[in-house]
């Protein structure tokens, strides 16, 4: 807009307190301007320069905070993102351990059953071999179709042993 000076006639007059020009004001000279711009219009228009500079500034600053904010969110996002995804790879590992430790005390399990069965069948093997052999008549056999007799008192030699190992016999003893 062209800002044109100029020198203005009042016939109804002037306000006192702000200087601001009402009706029935004319330029002086036989021919007015395209555009006249009181000065009332001069400081308007100064005021909405302003305001639209301090509301770019104003812009500037929230686009720069929220750039910032949108970098901070950023930064923010991925450590959260980083502490799930370590946050799952323990769990799972948790889990594979638990589920690894079932596993072990179900074979575990499983053994001393396996050894429990053992210690019953051997119990029940040893118990029929006791009685399916009576020492009476092993000893009746051993005298009647073997022809053993018991040792006299001349014939039973004791040792002493400094060493409680095996003693190996290698001559008959007299």
């Amino acid at each position: 807009m062209k800002e044109i000076q100029a020198n203005y006639y009042f016939a109804s007059g002037t306000d006192q307190s702000t200087g601001v020009p009402y009706a029935g004001g004319y330029v002086s000279g036989t021919a007015a301007p395209a555009e006249v711009i009181f000065d009332h219009e001069i400081e308007r228009q100064r005021r909405r320069r302003e305001q639209a500079e301090r509301e770019k500034k104003e812009q500037r600053k929230r686009e720069l905070k929220n750039s910032r904010a949108l970098k901070q969110t950023r930064s923010t996002a991925f450590f959260v993102i980083v502490g799930v995804v370590l946050f799952g790879g323990f769990f799972t590992g948790y889990v594979n351990l638990q589920t690894s430790i079932r596993a072990h005390m179900a074979n575990i399990s499983s053994l001393k059953s396996d050894i429990s069965d053992m210690k019953a069948s051997n119990s029940a093997a040893q118990s029929r071999i006791a009685t399916a052999t009576d020492l009476n008549d092993i000893k009746l056999y051993a005298l009647t179709n073997c022809q053993m007799v018991y040792a006299n008192n001349g014939q039973i030699v004791y040792y002493d042993i400094a060493d409680e190992d095996y003693m190996s016999q290698y001559e008959d003893i007299r």
